[in-house]
């Protein structure tokens, strides 16, 4: 069952949208189209509509750059006080998606016209999305970290579908809300030919080139707070009669003195709204925008601070103990929470290996088992060499290390903000400096 779910569906799936969606365009290009009905009813629809697809598009984004750059979003997810942002910022994401969703479905069955022009495919996919939607919000509080797990098991996943070697027990061991919310994305993937999704890829190109649409008004178009000057009769035009008078007045001439004299149109409260909108999301998007890029160019360097975990007479050749220190970057207000730990183990006289305490699935804390050499992940099973190799389990990458060094007779751990996971890092035996 497994591989006809996440094997066969996703294919299947992909097969019809990509060649139905081909075969419609040639058969019936007209209906490569959103089919606004804006006509019909124009407020509700701009509400619902603005929330849907700013919510949506964005989610879909951060879904997708994930997908074609693991490396980079796992670097971003590395530190824990990120993930917790970017998560929040998701879950906002969705709640204001499921508002447009909820908007525009009470307007299909509130709305009579609305609801007339309404076919059974239109009902059949806004069904689809709103469990779309509530599965992801779902997924948001129920089974947390998403943007970890989504990197760990839906990525590979995909990429091995993308590859033609499906890897299905990658999403197998996945909660159930968590393999409905996939299996529902293809779903709407499949319906993508035979219904109105068909618009996400109708780009107007050709109007970039066509020649300019010449537009010819048959009456005179009326502003707000301008007033459009009538004709005169024909005394406003005795001045024609007699070739010496200079006292011509025509109706355009008064149009203009008319437009000359009269006050700048104030703004309405729509325009007003409008702008205050327009710089709030832009002011928004600067927020996220700005130290996003900073950190992929490397502007932002995660802060490194060797922190002392004790004398090097304290611990014995060989064995393996967990010490704990005070993070690179505390918050003022962290509090304990500052504290994080890590296992060290001497390895010789001067020669100390210190691994991160956070298994590289989902980040969960690993034990140390002394009988058995291994480090083991009580949540999902993960298990993991003495030298922080994987065993087996869930975890694709070595547990992360930090370097170690003795200084002064106090063995020091170079800290950096909490490590998560590690995406195609070599497991790294740095030298103690004596």
């Amino acid at each position: 069952m497994t591989t006809v779910l996440f094997v066969v569906f996703p294919y299947v799936a992909i097969f019809l949208a990509v060649f139905g969606g081909i075969y419609r365009y040639f058969s019936n290009r007209f209906s490569y189209s959103a089919l606004s009905s804006q006509l019909l009813e124009s407020r509700q629809l701009f509400w619902g509509s603005v929330s849907w697809h700013y919510g949506i598009i964005l989610i879909l984004l951060a879904h997708l750059l994930a997908f074609l750059f693991p490396d980079v979003s796992g670097a971003i997810l590395g530190t824990s006080y990120r993930l917790v942002v970017l998560e929040l910022i998701g879950l906002s994401l969705a709640l204001y998606t499921a508002v447009g969703i909820a908007i525009l479905i009470a307007r299909r069955l509130t709305r009579s016209l609305a609801r007339v022009a309404t076919s059974p495919m239109d009902w059949i996919l806004l069904f689809v999305l709103l469990i779309q939607v509530l599965s992801g919000i779902g997924i948001a509080l129920a089974d947390r970290w998403g943007s970890l797990w989504y990197l760990s098991n839906a990525v590979p996943w995909m990429w091995s579908l993308a590859r033609f070697s499906p890897e299905p027990n990658a999403v197998s061991p996945l909660s159930l809300l968590i393999r409905l919310h996939i299996l529902n994305g293809f779903l709407i993937i499949m319906l993508f030919p035979f219904s109105r999704l068909v618009h996400l890829i109708s780009f107007p190109i050709s109007y970039l080139w066509r020649p300019y649409q010449v537009v010819i008004w048959n009456l005179t178009p009326r502003r707000p707070g301008l007033t459009t000057p009538s004709l005169q009769p024909a005394a406003a035009f005795a001045g024609a009669a007699d070739p010496g008078s200079h006292s011509y007045s025509t109706a355009a001439d008064s149009a203009d003195e008319s437009l000359d004299m009269a006050e700048p149109e104030s703004p309405s409260r729509r325009q007003l709204l409008s702008r205050i909108s327009l710089a709030a999301g832009a002011l928004a998007a600067a927020i996220v925008t700005l130290p996003s890029v900073a950190f992929l160019l490397g502007l932002l360097k995660p802060r490194e601070v060797w922190r002392a975990v004790g004398a090097v007479d304290s611990f014995q050749i060989g064995k393996t103990v967990e010490v704990s220190f005070l993070d690179s970057s505390p918050l003022s207000w962290a509090g304990v929470t500052a504290q994080t730990a890590a296992w060290l183990r001497r390895v010789g006289n001067q020669e100390f290996i210190a691994f991160s305490l956070h298994c590289t699935h989902l980040g969960c804390p690993v034990r140390w088992l002394e009988d058995a050499d291994l480090f083991m992940c009580p949540c999902h099973g993960g298990v993991y060499y003495k030298d922080g190799r994987v065993a087996s389990g869930p975890p694709r990458h070595p547990l992360i290390q930090y370097p170690a060094r003795v200084n002064a007779g106090q063995v020091e751990i170079l800290t950096s903000p909490v490590p998560i996971m590690s995406f195609n890092q070599p497991l790294r035996r740095k030298p103690c400096d004596s």
